[in-house]
C-alpha cells in the first residue's frame, strides 16, 4: 500500500442536495497518496455510495449535536496522511493547487499557508471572504513577522497542516454551532515551531446564502461571542494583544430583543472586552458595504 501524504477533511451538513460537495470533491484530483475522507453530520445522512466510483473517498459520519467541528475531529480521527488539508463542502481548489502542494511535501514545517479566492457559489461572481487573509500572506511574507498570520489566519482551509504535530498537541476544533475553527486555527498558529506562507491561491472558498457565515441567529451570535472572548483569553496568557472583537456580536444581538443584548453587553463588561478590536468591527463594516451580500 501506497504512503499516504495528504488527508483532505470535509465536514458536510446538506438537507438532500449534494451538487456542492459533489463539486468540492470533483475538484480534488485522483491520485493514489492522497485520502479523502467526507464527514457528514446532515439530519438525513448522505449515501455512503454516493462517491462509489472514487476509491480514495470514504464517507463517514458524525452525530448532528456535534456540529461541523466534531466532523472535523472525526477526520482527523481517521486521517493517515502526513499533511491534514482542510475544505468546506461548498468550496474547491484551484485546478494546481496539490501541485503546489507537492512543493512542500517533505517539508519541517508544521503549518504552510497559501492564498485563496473567493466567489459567489451560484454565480461564480468575485466576493470578499479571502481579503483578509490574503493581506496576511502579503504581511508575512514582507516583514517575516509571523504573530499575525499565526494568530489572526483564523480559518482550517488554504493551509497544509503536518498530521503528528496536531496529534502531538493534542489540538481539536471546538464543537459548536459556529466559528468553530477559530481556537483550531489560534492554538496550531501558537504552537507550530516552524511555518511558512506561498503567495499562489490553491483555494476557492465560496460564499453561500444560508451558510452558518450568513446566517445571523441568537444561537450562532452567542457561539461567534463566546469563542471571541475566549481567543482573547488565550491571547492575553500568551503576553499578546488582544484582538477579536465582540461588539458586532453585540449590536447584533439588538435584533433579538433587549434581554439578549443585555446578557452580551453585561459579559463583554465583566470580561473586559467591550471595547476589543473596535477599529476591526468598523473596518468590517465598511467592508461589508462595498460588496453584494446575501441577507
Amino acid at each position: 500500500m501506497s504512503t499516504i501524504n495528504y488527508t483532505v477533511i470535509i465536514p458536510n451538513y446538506s438537507k438532500g442536495d449534494t451538487s456542492l460537495l459533489q463539486r468540492a470533491v470533483s475538484s480534488i484530483p485522483i491520485r493514489e497518496d492522497l485520502q479523502v475522507l467526507v464527514v457528514d453530520n446532515s439530519p438525513c445522512r448522505i449515501p455512503e455510495t454516493l462517491f462509489k466510483d472514487r476509491g480514495e473517498v470514504k464517507i463517514l459520519y458524525s452525530d448532528n449535536s456535534r456540529f461541523a467541528g466534531g466532523a472535523r475531529n472525526v477526520g482527523i480521527e481517521h486521517a493517515k496522511g502526513k499533511w491534514l488539508i482542510f475544505m468546506d463542502a461548498d468550496d474547491f481548489f484551484a485546478s494546481n493547487a496539490f501541485d503546489i502542494f507537492e512543493e512542500y511535501i517533505d517539508s519541517e514545517y508544521d503549518i504552510v499557508y497559501f492564498k485563496s479566492n473567493s466567489k459567489y457559489s451560484d454565480t461564480l461572481e468575485d466576493a470578499n471572504r479571502s481579503i483578509g487573509f490574503n493581506s496576511l500572506i502579503d504581511g508575512y511574507l514582507s516583514s517575516k513577522d509571523g504573530m499575525r498570520l499565526r494568530t489572526e489566519f483564523n480559518v482550517p482551509w488554504a493551509k497544509m497542516i503536518n498530521r503528528s504535530f496536531v496529534i502531538k498537541n493534542g489540538i481539536r476544533f471546538d464543537e459548536v454551532p459556529a466559528s468553530n475553527d477559530m481556537m483550531f486555527s489560534l492554538l496550531s498558529g501558537l504552537a507550530a515551531r516552524q511555518i511558512a506562507a506561498d503567495s499562489r491561491e490553491v483555494y476557492c472558498v465560496t460564499v453561500s446564502k444560508g451558510s452558518i457565515t450568513n446566517s445571523v441567529s441568537l444561537r450562532n451570535l452567542e457561539s461567534q461571542f463566546d469563542v471571541n472572548i475566549r481567543i482573547n483569553e488565550v491571547l492575553k496568557k500568551n503576553g499578546l494583544k488582544r484582538n477579536a472583537s465582540v461588539m458586532y456580536f453585540i449590536y447584533q444581538s439588538m435584533s433579538f430583543g433587549v434581554k439578549p443584548f443585555i446578557k452580551f453587553v453585561y459579559k463583554a463588561l465583566i470580561t473586559g472586552n467591550i471595547l476589543v478590536g473596535w477599529k476591526t468591527w468598523l473596518h468590517t463594516l465598511c467592508t461589508k458595504k462595498r460588496y453584494k451580500q446575501y441577507e
